[in-house]
């Protein structure tokens, strides 16, 4: 606002010069052409010329006047535009030094000779020097470093301060000229680099430190890849071997050889995760898996080791834990192994026990948190807070007992971290140790699992005596039975189960299940077992051993102590409720329970036209053959893809749907199935064909929409009481007797159930059997050369349902072991389990072979 009022004033006096001007112009003008006029002309008196004057006089003066008012006007108005100019100048060269001076960059000029002509405060500032002392001060070295033609003229330069310090100067030079265009000096600006150049020094030796440190990551990577590969080869040498005739000599050399390689596959293989988590290229993978029957597969893999020491292995999980869940399970099993490996290593009697809680759940997320409790020798507190790093051992010492690279901690609580999880440890010495560990997960499906049992198996009600030594063991058991509404009752030993069987007589409830320990002091299982069955009354027939390894599973030994199931310590609770049906025999009709087991089918009336969705090629036809040796019309098809497809074209009473199929799976199928009905008003039974009685795989088929389902290997009076039960009108011809006579190893009654009674209907299923499996075996073994882990496991997972067809459990468990691999994308041990699966398939062919030739 002032300066505009400074401005209106400074133009009106202007104005009033240029006017005052023009007026003393004309004055002057008019008085000299009437000078002029009075010499020249005669007879007239000078007053007159001046104030009287002629015609011609007066044009003449005005003509004068007016060019003198616009010489005078033009005259003014370049001095004013000059004047404002300059004001204009002073006001910009005031400003732009205002900037200079509040610049933290030093500002200069230098004449020719290198002296100061001009600086700012900031440049006395950075150089440690008064006005004064800089004035003095000559700079003609700044000089040289000006190159003509450059658009920049950046240079460094190292100065010694006043005070002595030396500093980096990073300084731009550039020419001063005058008006005429001729150089009179130079100027730049000067700021101080030097803690700059400090922090550049240390980010690229950071950066050489990190590179150096990955290359280093890299190179143990790749070593030891290379060295297990080899290794790998030696262990799956050692156990072939280890399958032939030795002597007892050979056989003991063999376990320390197999011993040690196993010891140096475990260090190398925690080099090599923990090399790849320095180089930064470890990453989750996520897939769905369940998380109970998880623990149970990880845990067996330590079983072995924790009996031969005398030590109980066992888990629980709580009934809020959610079972469906994605996440890595790979991952997670290597932490559960590594803290359940150090527990077995540091434990010499007594338990370890796992157990899993829901810390924190949301609608799709839920933490969850493990702990691993041992009975061990404990870790002193001065070790705990570094024994979470790397190479870090409680007992460090040379002549230590116990060995270990000190890495399997350190990779845990590294891999606990990338499942944005923590992981702690509780312990005293002499007292054992807790590590307890948490991990997020996302949750497939909601609610409480319980160990839930599917609506229409009933097994409550049924009295079980569950005898074990370890009271950790008995209370999980327990749990788990009596979520099914079982009535359970546990005892220690042999002594306090035949107080409980007298128990029982007197007041006349006898126990229908046993569920036995092998492995007990003084009195084991199988004496127990040996004394029901001298002592045996009707109700002390069913019995179930819990074993501590499979390979302590000689099915002649437990046919001849009347153990009608077995299932492997720790216990799986999709295993232990599958024995329980098997035992007694349970079918799956609706409200059906231990004492209304149904012992004879259902005559019906008329054939179904049934859709089978089954991708395997055995399968199609042991399925086609059941159906068709009912009377029924089946109509094979491999996948979901196909079944909507031939759905589009005929109608069918019956669909039979395979839940793992490739391109399309039975739960999409169905999905899509019961999306159309809703436009037609149709409905066509579907039941499932699936592998365990548990709720959790499982229950997804009711949420599909499928009625029904079946355990593989199927069972041919299960899968048609099912069949009648939703198709009521349904041809079942007469069962054929059985064969009488079979091989000892093979489970007689539950063999010829699976052939419908049918020994024709077994002897062709053997000859496909022969025809198909090396085919199966042959793609299987392209698959795990070619690392085709999806191939892998779903080969493999029909190889496990086709064993499973002829009861042979331990050649399918095989399968099943290298399904998971494929599952888990880990085929490191996959040659050695095929070699194994192998031979297990040869054996159980010779074994029905020589079964056939007795017909």
């Amino acid at each position: 606002m002032e300066t505009n009022k400074f401005v209106n004033r400074y133009h009106a006096v202007n104005k009033n010069k240029m006017i005052l001007t023009g007026l003393v112009l004309a004055v002057l003008s008019w008085i000299l052409a009437s000078v002029l006029d009075f010499f020249l002309l005669k007879n007239v008196s000078f007053s007159q010329v001046i104030f009287n004057p002629g015609p011609e006089q007066i044009w003449i003066r005005l003509i004068v006047v007016c060019l003198f008012l616009i010489f005078g006007s033009h005259a003014q108005f370049i001095i004013d535009q000059r004047k404002q100019a300059e004001d204009a100048l002073r006001e910009s060269e005031n400003k732009y030094k205002s900037i200079i001076e509040a610049i933290d960059d030093g500002y200069y000029e230098i004449d020719l000779d290198g002296n100061f002509t001009f600086f700012n405060d900031s440049m006395c500032r950075i150089m440690g020097y008064s006005r004064e002392q800089m004035a003095g001060m000559n700079f003609e070295a700044f000089k040289k470093f000006y190159r003509p033609g450059r658009a920049s003229n950046v240079f460094e330069w190292t100065f010694t301060k006043k005070d002595g310090t030396r500093i980096i100067f990073e300084s731009s030079v550039s020419l001063i000229k005058n008006q005429e265009g001729r150089t009179i000096g130079f100027r730049g600006l000067l700021r101080d680099v030097t803690q700059h150049k400090k922090e550049q020094e240390l980010e690229q030796a950071k950066l050489a430190a990190e590179v150096a440190n990955k290359a280093k990551s890299e190179f143990l990577a790749n070593m030891s890849h290379e060295i297990r590969t080899p290794l790998n080869s030696i262990i799956g040498l050692i156990e072939l071997i280890l399958e032939t005739q030795l002597t007892s000599e050979q056989r003991e050399d063999l376990d320390v050889v197999i011993s040690a390689a196993y010891a140096l596959l475990s260090v190398i293989n925690d080099i090599l995760d923990f090399s790849k988590i320095e180089a930064g290229k470890l990453e989750l993978e996520y897939s769905l898996f369940n998380l109970r029957d998880f623990l149970g597969d990880s845990l067996r893999i330590m079983a072995a080791k924790s009996h031969d020491k005398g030590i109980e292995l066992a888990y629980r999980v709580l009934p809020d834990v959610p079972d469906q869940l994605t996440g890595d399970p790979s991952r997670l099993r290597q932490v559960i192994l590594n803290l359940v490996g150090n527990a077995v290593k540091f434990t010499d009697k007594g338990e370890i026990i796992v157990t899993v809680r829901c810390k924190e759940k949301n609608d799709s997320r839920a933490c969850l948190h493990f702990s691993v409790h041992d009975t061990g020798i404990g870790i002193p507190k001065e070790k705990q807070d570094n024994i979470f790093s790397a190479f870090e051992q409680a007992d460090s010492s040379i002549s230590r007992k116990f060995g270990g690279t000190g890495l399997g901690l350190t990779i845990s609580a590294q891999l606990v971290n990338l499942m944005q999880g923590n992981i702690q440890l509780e312990s005293e010495p002499g007292r054992g140790s807790v590590f307890n560990f948490t991990a997020w997960f996302t949750v497939i499906s909601d609610g409480d699992y319980a160990y839930e049992l599917l609506s229409d198996i009933d097994v409550s009600k049924i009295k079980t005596l569950v005898v074990d030594d370890n009271e950790s063991n008995r209370h999980i058991i327990q749990e788990m039975l009596e979520s099914w509404k079982m009535e359970a009752h546990t005892v220690p030993g042999m002594i306090e189960a035949r107080e409980a069987f007298a128990a029982a007589e007197k007041e006349k409830k006898p126990f229908i299940l046993n569920i036995i320990d092998s492995e007990m002091p003084v009195y084991d299982g199988f004496l127990l077992a040996e004394w029901i069955r001298d002592h045996s009354k009707s109700q002390y027939d069913n019995i179930i051993m819990m074993l501590t390894s499979s390979k302590n599973r000689n099915q002649e030994n437990l046919n001849k102590l009347n153990i009608k199931n077995s299932v492997t310590k720790p216990v799986r609770p999709s295993d232990l409720l599958d024995a329980v049906i098997k035992t007694l025999n349970l079918s799956k009709l609706s409200g059906e329970s231990a004492q209304e087991i149904t012992e004879k089918l259902p005559v019906q009336d008329s054939p179904l036209k049934i859709l089978v969705a089954e991708d395997t090629l055995f399968n199609q036809k042991f399925i086609f053959r059941l159906l068709n040796h009912r009377g029924h019309q089946p109509v094979i098809v491999e996948n979901g893809l196909q079944v909507l497809d031939i759905l589009k074209q005929e109608s069918f009473d019956l669909i039979l749907m395979d839940v793992q199929m490739p391109e399309m799976d039975g739960f999409e199928a169905t999905i899509a199935i019961r999306e159309k009905e809703k436009e037609t008003g149709l409905h066509i039974p579907i039941i499932a064909m699936t592998a365990h009685s548990m709720k959790g795989d499982r229950e997804n088929c009711l949420q599909a929409g499928m009625d029904d389902y079946v355990s593989k290997p199927v069972s041919s009076e299960i899968l048609f009481n099912t069949i009648h039960r939703l198709v009521p009108k349904a041809v079942v011809p007469k069962i054929k007797p059985e064969h009488p006579v079979f091989a000892r190893s093979i489970d007689k009654e539950n063999l010829m159930k699976a052939f419908d009674n049918d020994w024709e209907f077994f002897s062709e299923c053997l000859d496909m059997f022969a025809e198909e499996y090396p085919k199966m075996l042959e793609i299987l073994r392209e698959f795990i050369e070619d690392k085709d882990c999806e191939g892998v496991r779903r080969t493999a997972h029909a190889i496990k349902g086709m064993m499973g067809n002829f009861q042979a459990y331990s050649v399918a468990n095989t399968a099943l072991t290298i399904e998971e691999m494929g599952r888990r994308h880990d085929l490191s041990q996959a040659k050695q389990v095929f070699d194994n699966l192998v031979t297990g398939i040869e054996t159980i062919e010779n074994i029905l072979k020589n079964l056939s030739e007795r017909d």
